[in-house]
């Protein structure tokens, strides 16, 4: 009985250590969004990635615009789809 316990109590464990790793993963990813590619007077802009900084600023290409996160992606939104 005591090892069953014991069993269970490491699986339990481990099970809760693999995803609170995953957790991470996704919190740092959703500062980001992904703007599709679009044509503006034949001229065409590729896809982009637009992340929010800890300034709270758009960094594209990990440059920050100086223009915040928030007007960024409104501002490529109505050019582009963004998700």
């Amino acid at each position: 009985m005591k090892k069953l316990i014991l069993s269970m109590a490491l699986l339990a464990g481990m099970t809760f250590v693999a995803c609170s790793d995953d957790d991470g993963d996704k919190k740092s990813n959703s500062n980001c969004v992904t703007c599709d590619a679009y044509t503006i007077q034949g001229v065409t802009a590729p896809e982009q990635t637009i992340c929010k900084g800890e300034n709270g600023n758009a960094f594209i290409n990990n440059q920050d615009t100086g223009m915040s996160y928030t007007s960024a992606v409104e501002a490529m939104e109505m050019m582009t789809d963004c998700n």
